[in-house]
């Protein structure tokens, strides 16, 4: 099927490479002098991600209505009587702009194509936009500033491409083509996966750049994160509804759901829901997933048989089981389940997988919602990592409309966790089905899918990475430890996927492909043990990344219900440990501010603190350690120091200061966050001081300067214990 390019404003630098629309282009030439020379031959041939679509490509001689010398006929091979007769380039321009159209091009020393393309379209007085490129050359140069041979046959002859066609501009557009795909691996382990970061790669070899320079082949801006940021002000990002993203299904369902046992006739239901004033009921059935029976079953009942109808069994008229999503399902992803699977019902279900209550869109302006969402469903309907690569792409400009819409920077990021679970549940979703269709079967034994640390929170920013780990049913016979366990390539696949989706696999292993992170649940009982009776700093560190998990995604309701005896014996199994409890909060505690001498904040040498070391991380260990010693089983920072204050009879105003403190820290790292995506630098937690306004500077020094509030609760709440 023929793919439709993005426009440029809907690319912006944000946009992954494994879902950039590419044209990779050539150009044959009169000669190497880009104002005098003339253009014999363009070819073309456009990419999706890493995909050669070999059907589309642009393939065409021009009459440079000039001799071509002989030194170039050596070259590609074309002669005057080659070209006499064809099109000139003020009719072959529009047609290539066309082709373009709103794609990023790549091509090897793609500056020279651009420029003799400029000069002719300056000379002939044609319509001629430079479109953003990306150059193989200096990109291996950025990559490899000791690679001295950045030839395209060099290149090919490294990455084992056989060069077909070679000076045919067609044929190096292919063997471009082919370099690019090799290119993108070496890209991904560097960290380079959107189009802004390899831009910035193309600006590091310096030398290359400065004898192409020379030569005459640059007509940009001056400043290409100028581009990034106007994209993200302008056509990518579309008016929020911030309601849709403040507000999840257990603030506005009905609940508890009115229900009848499935022996009840169609009479008693259709009274019920009158009396009621509701337009569905839930169906209990004996132990099994309950179902579901709508006011437009009653009718199609009533049509179908007559008088007949009202002693039908419901159990006969009911759709079951009944789609359903969790509790704390933010309204805007709802939407988007209800709008793809043409719902008006949604079942809202709480932590044990039960059936709690019932979402209906009269409880919204469905037409407002729908209009204003900038991140639906798409995760659902997603088959390809790149698929998935795009909605993470998407998640800073969402972040940016939401903050500049006034919305909390800690709800902003609830959100980003949120898409970042649902990513995660889709890959194993995508990774289930392979095992299935490769003939491995279906799921061989209950299993829970759990996203750790800030994911589980509800706290992520945008500098992702995975934490996620399997728990397992003890029935479970098979061999973990074996390459071709069922659950260890699902565990590897898993992570494989949200690699490539844009989620890097975690630096320090805690992935559920490693058999650490992957147990049965009486193993991950008994490392709980361990950590608890041996807190080493290590176990610490797992510690504090484990007991944040929230589950993603689960095999139904017997893997809700493992990951819900996971919570319980982990939480009883922390209270009883005094202590692991202690170690975790002389550990959290042990964490100083970035202070110097009179306040001052303590920069590195690029002018930036690193507000996670020296400020979130005592606030969010502390705020666990104090919830783990009262057994508080909310898992959002705020909410635990609140809850941990109330528990504790301590000041709810030192709480709540904390908890404004997090929050401040919170969204000064995540607009600088937003700020390096935009302009192609990864995002981190060091925000650069000299960014913030003066009030936030003063705020910051004072926010730095109260964080010892939580050394002094963890001690008191701790002691004696």
């Amino acid at each position: 099927m023929k793919r439709i390019p993005l426009s440029a404003p809907a690319l912006g630098g944000l946009t992954p490479l494994i879902a950039l629309d590419v044209v990779v282009l050539d150009t044959e030439t009169t000669g190497l002098d880009i104002r005098k020379d003339r253009i014999v031959q363009i070819g073309a041939v456009r990419m999706y991600g890493r995909e050669i679509l070999a059907s589309e490509v642009f393939n065409i001689l021009v009459d440079p209505q000039m001799p071509i010398p002989e030194v170039a006929q050596r070259i590609h091979g074309l002669g005057d009587g080659d070209v006499a007769g064809q099109r000139t380039i003020a009719e072959v321009l529009p047609e290539l702009a066309a082709f373009i159209g709103g794609a990023v091009v790549v091509g090897h020393s793609i500056h020279f194509d651009l420029a003799i393309l400029r000069h002719e379209a300056e000379r002939t007085g044609t319509n001629w936009k430079d479109p953003l490129a990306l150059d193989v050359a200096l990109m291996i140069a950025g990559l490899d500033p000791a690679l001295v041979d950045t030839s395209l046959d060099s290149l090919a002859l490294s990455l084992g491409i056989d060069i077909k066609g070679r000076h045919t501009a067609l044929g190096d557009a292919f063997a471009t083509a082919e370099v690019y795909v090799g290119l993108q691996p070496r890209l991904i382990a560097k960290g380079i996966r959107t189009l802004a970061e390899a831009e910035n790669l193309c600006r590091k070899p310096t030398g290359l750049i400065a004898r192409q320079e020379e030569a005459g082949w640059f007509n940009r801006p001056k400043d290409k994160r100028d581009f990034a940021q106007a994209v993200l002000r302008s056509g990518s990002r579309k008016a929020i509804d911030s309601y849709l993203y403040r507000n999840r299904l257990s603030d506005v369902m009905s609940s508890p759901p009115i229900s009848l046992p499935q022996t009840a006739p169609l009479s008693a239901a259709a009274s019920l829901m009158a009396e009621r004033g509701i337009g569905c009921l839930i169906i209990d059935r004996d132990g099994e997933d309950p179902g579901i029976l709508t006011e437009r079953d009653v009718l199609h009942a009533l049509a179908q048989s007559g008088a007949g109808a009202p002693d039908l069994i419901v159990s006969t008229l009911m759709t079951a089981p009944i789609i359903s999503a969790p509790a704390d399902t933010f309204l805007y992803r709802a939407l988007g389940l209800m709008a793809r699977r043409n719902l008006r019902y949604l079942g809202v279900t709480d932590g044990g997988g039960r059936v709690s209550g019932i979402f209906t869109l009269r409880t919204l302006l469905r037409e407002r919602a729908l209009a204003t969402l900038t991140v639906g469903d798409e995760i659902a309907a997603a088959t390809r990592p790149r698929d998935l690569a795009k909605v993470q792409s998407a998640l800073p400009a969402l972040a940016s409309g939401l903050l500049d819409d006034g919305q909390d920077a800690r709800s902003v990021c609830a959100i980003i966790a949120a898409e970042g679970k649902a990513m995660t549940a889709r890959a194993a979703e995508l990774a289930e089905a392979e095992l299935i269709a490769a003939g491995a079967g279906p799921a061989p034994a209950n299993y829970a899918l759990l996203v750790l640390g800030s994911g589980g929170r509800g706290e992520s920013m945008l500098a992702a990475d995975q934490d996620n780990a399997l728990v397992i049913d003890n029935a479970y016979p098979g061999d973990l430890d074996s390459a071709d366990d069922w659950f260890t390539r699902f565990a590897g696949r898993i992570n494989e996927i949200l690699d490539r989706a844009g989620i890097p696999l975690c630096s320090g292993g805690v992935m559920a492909r490693n058999r650490t992170w992957r147990r049965r649940l009486s193993e991950w009982e008994s490392q709980l043990a361990d950590w608890a009776s041996h807190p080493s700093p290590q176990s610490l560190l797992n510690v504090d990344i484990f007991y944040d998990f929230t589950p993603a995604h689960v095999s139904g309701s017997g893997g809700a219900r493992l990951a819900e005896s996971l919570r319980v014996h982990a939480m009883d199994t922390a209270r009883g440990s005094l202590g692991m409890l202690r170690a975790l909060g002389e550990t959290a505690a042990s964490h100083g501010p970035p202070l110097g001498l009179f306040g001052r904040i303590r920069k590195d040498d690029q002018g930036r603190v690193d507000l996670k070391a020296g400020g979130l991380l005592p606030l969010v260990a502390g705020a666990r350690t104090i919830a783990l010693r009262y057994g508080i089983t909310d898992l959002a920072t705020p909410r635990r120091l609140v809850a941990a204050a109330s528990a504790a009879h301590r000041s709810e105003t030192d709480a709540d200061l904390l908890a404004n403190i997090h929050g401040f820290l919170i969204r000064l790292v995540l607009t600088q966050q937003i700020a390096d995506l935009q302009a192609g630098i990864p995002p981190s937690n060091r925000v650069e001081i000299a960014r913030l306004s003066h009030r936030d500077q003063d705020e910051l020094r004072e926010a730095l300067g109260r964080i010892d509030l939580m050394s002094h609760m963890l001690r008191d709440i701790l002691q004696g214990i």
